[in-house]
């Protein structure tokens, strides 16, 4: 290990460059927000979550004539839970969103509201289908209550990602009769 790898180790990595291609058209990027159309992720977030912001692909200027023209949604999504997999290894983060009706680009997803101190790490962002488990890299200090903002492929309607189950990651008729039959694995980690 050289001394520039045990500096970078102890340096937070919680704010990376933005992806200037995954976000629509215009949007803004600060240390803890974005504003997307001239409206704040944050102050929207007062409203209720999960919020929807929809933009113009930023190469939206460079499509040839007839071709569709391409839209990114920003889902603004709350964390309503954290635990660990059942291997206790990974952190799984439950949003408040349905993210199996989107085609999110987790790779560009970020806490907003917020400055982390912690450095960023690989965690499994859920409610998602098992067999499209997807990673995304988030503070390491994410709690209940963060936001995150996720940009998704297309225009997609509120109606299409709003939660329809009460227990994260299960849906109605996946209820158990008993709180505590949730498979969510709590650990303690010393």
């Amino acid at each position: 290990m050289t001394l520039m790898s045990s500096i970078l180790a102890r340096t937070p990595l919680t704010h990376r460059p933005a992806d200037i291609g995954s976000w629509p058209a215009g949007t803004v990027h600060t240390m803890d927000d974005l504003i997307i159309n001239g409206v704040s992720l944050v102050r929207a977030s007062h409203d209720r979550t999960p919020a929807v912001r929809i933009g113009a692909a930023p190469d939206a200027g460079e499509r040839h004539a007839g071709t569709p023209e391409r839209f990114i949604t920003v889902l603004l999504t709350r964390v309503e839970e954290t635990g660990f997999t059942d291997s206790h290894r990974r952190l799984v983060v439950w949003v408040d969103a349905e993210l199996d009706h989107c085609r999110p680009i987790l790779s560009a997803a970020r806490v907003v509201g917020r400055r982390g101190v912690a450095h960023l790490k690989r965690v499994q962002l859920r409610p998602r289908p098992v067999e499209d488990m997807q990673w995304v890299w988030l503070p390491a200090d994410v709690v209940v209550g963060d936001l995150i903002a996720i940009p998704c492929e297309g225009a997609i309607p509120l109606r299409d990602v709003r939660r329809h189950s009460r227990y994260p990651g299960h849906r109605v008729e996946e209820w158990p009769d008993e709180p505590d039959d949730l498979p969510f694995s709590r650990a303690c980690l010393k």
